[in-house]
């Protein structure tokens, strides 16, 4: 009897410290998933991902939550071969849980979204596939057909991505993306040419500007700022092309990253840049167009796509800058007037 209770006291012990174990265990999992989380909402990509890496070991990588995490962090890096296979994976050890499995597919459906390339790609066919079956879930989010319609569109099969947005917009109430939808049944073409984003602001001068107001022009914008030595430099070049195409549907847009008003208005006053300028202390521009370096130049044809793109000067800058204009004035008198 006495080895008996021996035996059924240690037991008791291993069993009551095995608990301990695994309850400690699940509180640092999700210590560490709150931690990656808000690393992930910071955009600190590489430190979240670094961690919800460690809260997967912690249930022998086998955690759907955590590696749902790792594929958001990874679309974060723009990795989204290495985000689609971490949902791949997530959807192994989902469960039951439709709330899990509808993330994990809508979420490796964006990530072969972009990774997309022609018409036919299999990536987007399997996109499309994952979108289709998120949307047979029960309370299943307005996003994924959303998302299914500009897949579609990616395929070029405009009727029924049409009929998705559509829907979408019907469900969609305030979603910011119920906009986007509007433009893009108007104009399928917005999914597949690289449109510039919408915008509008008051110059310098005190003129109200919107891209609607320079659909038909060919659009220069100049992202700048008076610390800027390669920007200054410029300068002498961007005047030339303003007098050599001023009588012509021609706009230049000067875009400042200045931190001071002052020297910026000086400077325009000195060298008598008689264009349109625009403070952006708020970097609204230099957000929208995913602007980080400067000088930054970008050609918009007539129709908003923007056809050139250019960070960085040099003695070739001003030449190369002509030579698009020239190509895209030409093609834009080409056009039928509307």
């Amino acid at each position: 009897m006495a080895i008996v209770r021996t035996w059924c006291a240690v037991a008791a012990v291993v069993l009551f410290a095995a608990s301990v174990a695994v309850t400690a265990q699940d509180t640092d999992f999700d210590t560490k998933m709150r931690d990656a989380d808000a690393l992930l909402a910071r955009r600190q990509y590489e430190d979240a991902l670094r961690i919800y890496k460690d809260a997967n070991g912690l249930q022998d990588k086998k955690s759907p939550r955590a590696l749902l995490g790792m594929a958001r962090a990874y679309q974060g890096l723009k990795a989204h071969k290495s985000a689609a296979d971490s949902c791949t994976e997530s959807l192994k050890y989902v469960g039951e849980s439709k709330v899990l499995d509808a993330e994990a597919r809508n979420l490796r459906g964006v990530s072969l979204f972009a990774l997309g390339e022609k018409a036919d790609d299999k990536r987007w066919k399997q996109a499309e596939e994952d979108f289709r079956s998120v949307l047979t879930m029960v309370d299943a989010s307005p996003v994924a057909q959303y998302n299914l319609g500009m897949t579609l569109l990616k395929q070029l099969r405009d009727e029924e991505a049409i009929k998705e947005l559509r829907e979408f917009v019907e469900r969609a109430g305030s979603m910011p993306e119920a906009a986007s939808a509007k433009k893009y049944i108007e104009n399928p073409r917005r999914a597949r040419e690289n449109f510039a984003p919408d915008f509008s602001f008051s110059t310098l001068a005190g003129e109200f500007l919107s891209s609607d107001d320079l659909r038909g022009k060919v659009v220069l914008i100049d992202f700048w700022a008076t610390w800027c030595e390669p920007c200054v430099y410029a300068t002498p070049g961007l005047a030339r092309l303003h007098r050599k195409y001023k009588d012509e549907p021609v706009v230049i847009l000067g875009i400042s990253a200045d931190r001071d008003q002052a020297p910026w208005k000086a400077f325009i006053e000195k060298h008598k840049l008689e264009w349109a300028h625009f403070y952006d202390d708020r970097r609204m521009m230099a957000n929208r167009f995913v602007v980080n370096g400067y000088p930054t130049y970008l050609l918009l044809d007539h129709e908003g796509i923007i056809r050139y793109r250019q960070q960085g000067w040099n003695s070739q800058v001003d030449s190369q800058l002509d030579g698009e204009i020239r190509s895209l004035l030409k093609k834009a008198k080409a056009a039928p007037q509307q």
